[in-house]
């Protein structure tokens, strides 16, 4: 597999592949925990993908954003939903998973949070500090198992 979302892309795919699975009450849900959350918090997390990621690495956690925004506004158009906050908790989740163990849990948990109201698996893939060998693993286990 061509790692396009760096190291995490199956856990990107795995994302995307869900958000064309959320339902128009789960979307309001989601719009309604983006909206709650701290617009501090969220920046702060963002700012930490600027400093614990090289260049070539922000750019694959940017294409993992904009790709997971492009099918969130998909889904929120087939459900006549135009709260724009979905699209932007798909952009925040999505990033955080393609960073993976390059963040802190706590911006991982902050950027993740919204859209785990739709996708409650996002919980429980928090990153740790792995080996390499422990990483691969856990990034092949995105894919393995249908959440």
């Amino acid at each position: 597999m061509t790692d396009v979302f760096g190291p995490n892309t199956r856990g990107v795919l795995h994302l995307i592949s869900h958000l064309n699975r959320v339902g128009g009450a789960q979307i309001d849900e989601v719009v309604a925990a983006w909206r709650r959350q701290s617009r501090s918090e969220r920046a702060l997390a963002w700012a930490s993908l600027g400093h614990g990621t090289t260049p070539a690495e922000r750019r694959a956690i940017l294409d993992a954003a904009v790709q997971a925004r492009r099918d969130a506004m998909a889904t929120a158009q087939r459900h006549q939903r135009t709260e724009w906050a979905f699209w932007a908790a798909a952009w925040d989740a999505a990033a955080a998973v393609a960073a993976g163990d390059r963040m802190e849990e706590e911006n991982y948990r902050v950027l993740i949070e919204p859209l785990s109201a739709a996708l409650p698996w996002l919980r429980d893939r928090m990153p740790t500090r792995l080996s390499r060998s422990g990483l691969q693993a856990t990034i092949a286990s995105f894919g393995g198992r249908d959440a």
